[in-house]
């Protein structure tokens, strides 16, 4: 269990940490799949438009060499001939060279999907340094990726090998031929072999994709180290996050206690719990919790209370009951609104007596 929360790979990659690779260009590709793909375009696109190109070659060759004895070595006549040579160019390489393109294109979409980043491009001092080139160059990996080489050529030597021994008696055949009549037969032949040779490297390929697939899997899992840190990053760090909890009780106490004043009654139990009521009958349908809190919060309600002149009221059960089943800014459930409303009306009462000696001591000092 040590080794596993240390170095061992032996999580699988998160989300997270695929969705980095992928932006860093850490993908999962095969080269010889593209390759192959390559070598299937030129294919089609030799036998689609192998033709054209043929007539282009033709035409190019009668224009050249045919008014060859009409052309002077002036200005005017080499923007000309550059002019026509890039017109055949274009003509039988743009088609050409736009089936090779497509196919590029569409067997990297296939493996790797639309992905657009520049990360890959920037300078790394270890593509440069010539300890980590040696280490991968005698790496596992490396070894590898030469017997797959290896592997390759073989496969691709088999099959060109048995291909043109079959062929050898037509290849024969061929020296009694004039070149014109030779491009039939060898079209073919070079037909077949590239054909084949495209077959064994699409085959190549496939299994070269699901080895970097699974590879690419590989390299990506993580440790057990890796995975708590990115659950730390992803929730946030517990220390940072108990401190910003911490941070918004203090707030809201802060917030709490400056409505205490406000405060009709303050019912205690009486020394645990404080609960702060205020209560307005054109504004409110019920009275309201403006503060409550527990111990050293409990005892701040009453001193404040105390300094304002708001009356406490011990009442233990019904404090317990309020700071338990109503929140701050709530109203007072409607089974409590018997005992809240005796409470209030022992308060309003004390209110008037304490008005009315208010009021006559200030009547007889003024006689």
């Amino acid at each position: 269990m040590a080794q596993e929360s240390g170095g061992e790979k032996s999580l699988p990659a998160s989300q997270q940490k695929k969705d980095r690779a992928r932006e860093e260009g850490n993908i999962a590709r095969s080269q010889d799949l593209s390759s192959a793909a390559g070598l299937a375009a030129a294919l089609l696109a030799l036998v689609l438009l192998g033709r054209s190109i043929f007539d282009v070659l033709i035409s190019s060759g009668e224009y050249f060499f045919g008014q060859a004895d009409l052309l002077t070595v002036q200005y005017q006549s080499v923007q000309q001939i550059q002019t026509q040579a890039l017109y055949y160019v274009g003509l039988g390489a743009v088609p050409f060279m736009l089936v090779m393109v497509l196919a590029g294109v569409g067997v990297n979409l296939a493996q790797v999907g639309f992905m657009a980043s520049s990360k890959p491009l920037m300078p790394k001092l270890d593509r440069v340094s010539p300890i980590k080139g040696f280490q991968r160059l005698f790496s596992l990996r490396s070894l590898v990726e030469l017997i797959k080489s290896l592997a390759k050529l073989f496969l691709v030597g088999i099959v060109v090998w048995m291909y043109l021994r079959d062929q050898l008696p037509t290849m024969i055949g061929l020296m009694d031929l004039s070149p014109l009549s030779l491009l039939p037969p060898v079209s073919w032949i070079v037909v077949g072999v590239w054909w084949r040779v495209v077959l064994v490297m699409l085959l190549i390929g496939i299994a070269d994709y699901a080895y970097q697939k699974w590879q690419h899997e590989q390299d990506l899992r993580m440790t057990m180290q890796e995975a708590r840190q990115e659950a730390k990053e992803l929730e946030g760090d517990p220390q940072i996050k108990r401190r910003v909890r911490q941070l918004q009780r203090q707030i809201a106490a802060q917030r709490m206690m400056k409505d205490v004043p406000e405060a009709d009654v303050v019912i205690t139990n009486p020394t645990h719990y404080a609960v702060a009521l205020r209560y307005d009958a054109d504004n409110m349908n019920a009275p309201t919790v403006v503060a409550k809190g527990m111990r050293l919060v409990a005892q701040r309600i009453r001193e404040i209370a105390e300094e304002n002149k708001v009356p406490i009221v011990q009442k233990p059960p019904l404090a317990r009951e309020l700071y338990r089943t109503v929140d701050i800014g709530g109203a007072v459930p409607e089974g409590l609104f018997a005992v809240v409303a005796e409470v209030l009306s022992y308060v309003y009462r004390i209110d008037r007596r304490e008005a009315k000696r208010k009021e006559r001591a200030r009547m007889m000092g003024a006689a």
